[in-house]
């Protein structure tokens, strides 16, 4: 996907620009920030029809379906990401977003590691946060490796995050390898780590 640095950099730096919906410098605001010109705080309404949103329903929910995550490429014109996810609420009528993820995809692991390094060094060059963890983890398949890196906007015990990761998929499967990054807040991100998968 990327052919050489000089494209990684341009295009960390357009992800960057797109990223924030400000640019007001060392922002802590979770709700500051844009991926594909939405925000935390927004509603899918002012994007799409109830009908619209609707149809396109992720089809692999979370069996504690306290939140509905939608295909949001499929009604709203992207740029930068290959695939836009977001959150709601369960029967939220106004389908205030609670969570942003986009995806790119990539070929091979170290072309998505350069541009995961390029992408933290540009936050934490705009951003201000309390700390980061790197790790590297089973998804919850068991099947793809999670590379990650979680930045934290506020103290411990605080869990709202920026997350980059570079998930990798076993060669003989259908699923593509991905760079992603999510913007947590704090209820959705306690939702992820304690309710999700039970």
């Amino acid at each position: 996907m990327f052919k050489d640095t000089n494209h990684i950099k341009i295009f960390s730096k357009i992800i960057i620009f797109f990223f924030l919906l400000n640019t007001n410098v060392n922002s802590s605001d979770i709700s500051d920030f844009q991926v594909e010109g939405l925000s935390i705080g927004d509603s899918l309404l002012n994007f799409a029809s109830k009908k619209l949103i609707e149809t396109h329903r992720y089809k692999n929910q979370s069996s504690n379906n306290k939140y509905i995550i939608y295909e949001a490429d499929k009604f709203i014109e992207i740029n930068q990401y290959d695939y836009l996810g977001v959150s709601t609420k369960k029967n939220d009528p106004k389908y205030i977003i609670t969570s942003i993820s986009g995806r790119m995809y990539y070929e091979n692991l170290s072309e998505c590691k350069k541009l995961r390094k390029l992408i933290i060094n540009d936050i934490k060059e705009i951003i201000k946060f309390d700390g980061s963890d790197k790790s590297k983890y089973k998804s919850q398949d068991g099947k793809a490796t999670v590379h990650t890196i979680q930045l934290y906007l506020k103290p411990y015990p605080s869990v709202e995050t920026i997350v980059v990761n570079c998930i990798q998929h076993p060669k003989n499967s259908t699923t593509r390898n991905n760079l992603s990054v999510s913007i947590n807040p704090e209820e959705y991100a306690y939702y992820l780590i304690n309710d999700a998968y039970k």
